[in-house]
């Protein structure tokens, strides 16, 4: 009986942990230093979101947001969770509000790339909540690059839109040779090059194709960590994934990978608290 009663006492303490876990995050705060950034600037990264809340619409995240003074914004894919539309309405107000802090560029995540198929049945409030969200001034990138402002800095700005294949469920499906290079254009000399790219597992490939910084999401922190060893699975449902938190880098260049700040389908935080990322951009 004994036994019983601690199992009972023992499981409601985890669902109220958690339940208490997933309303927190943190604020992580990234350098990067680079003979290509003249003036100081910082940028906001909201990775995976998935229609949470922290506040009543949001209000204490958009507060931390304000807090930081960012100079730009970047949403790294899955704002929204493709089969639940309630989260449309919540991503939608958040990045209405967002814009007035600084500029937004919103990039897609593999929620948002489902939604272009015409067959799914949120396909219609998709492309009324991309419609809005654009009207709003988020700037929306496919796979695409474009010359923008980081502050004083005259930067290059790309964004990759990977196909559903690459996010098959259980492995890593291999990126064929010259996939970055046959979709995005080479990086212009001199200038400083950002990369919004969803999914981490391709981080090297990243780095090697010569993004300076690489902004991705998609592993949550890998729901459950190990103190001093790291995530344990994630929502891809692989093992152990290698990308799963924190900065990655080879031959100067960085791949930051965030915990994300919300959950979908499995709501486990353990070892693992949501993320506002504040990155500070400095010369060298």
């Amino acid at each position: 009986m004994k036994i019983i009663f601690f199992m009972v006492i023992l499981g409601l303490s985890y669902v109220l942990w958690q339940r208490w876990e997933l309303t927190k995050f943190k604020v992580t705060e990234y350098k990067i230093f680079s003979p290509k950034i003249k003036q100081q600037a910082c940028a906001a990264v909201i990775a995976d979101l998935h229609g949470f809340t922290y506040g009543r619409e949001n209000e204490r995240l958009l507060e931390q947001v304000k807090d930081l003074n960012p100079d730009i914004i970047f949403v790294p894919g899955d704002i929204l969770v493709s089969k639940y539309s309630d989260t449309y309405g919540t991503a939608l107000k958040t990045l209405q509000q967002l814009v007035k802090i600084a500029p937004v560029y919103y990039s897609y995540g593999n929620h948002e790339s489902r939604l272009r198929d015409p067959e799914r049945i949120n396909y219609p409030l998709f492309q009324d909540y991309m419609s809005k969200a654009r009207e709003a001034g988020v700037i929306v990138m496919g796979t695409e690059s474009r010359e923008i402002f980081l502050g004083e800095n005259k930067v290059q700005l790309s964004a990759l839109e990977l196909e559903l294949a690459y996010y098959e469920k259980g492995r890593i499906v291999p990126l064929e040779p010259d996939y970055l290079k046959a979709r995005l254009p080479v990086q212009k000399d001199g200038m400083f090059q950002i990369l919004l790219a969803h999914n981490p597992a391709y981080a090297k490939e990243y780095m090697r194709w010569g993004a300076d910084v690489t902004f991705c999401g998609h592993n949550h922190g890998g729901l459950v960590r190990i103190p001093g060893i790291g995530s344990v699975i994630s929502p891809q449902l692989t093992w152990f994934p290698k990308y799963d938190s924190g900065r990655f880098q080879e031959e100067g260049k960085n791949v930051i990978v965030s915990r994300g700040m919300g959950t979908h389908t499995f709501h486990i935080r353990i070892f693992n608290r949501a993320e506002l990322l504040s990155v500070v951009f400095l010369p060298e």
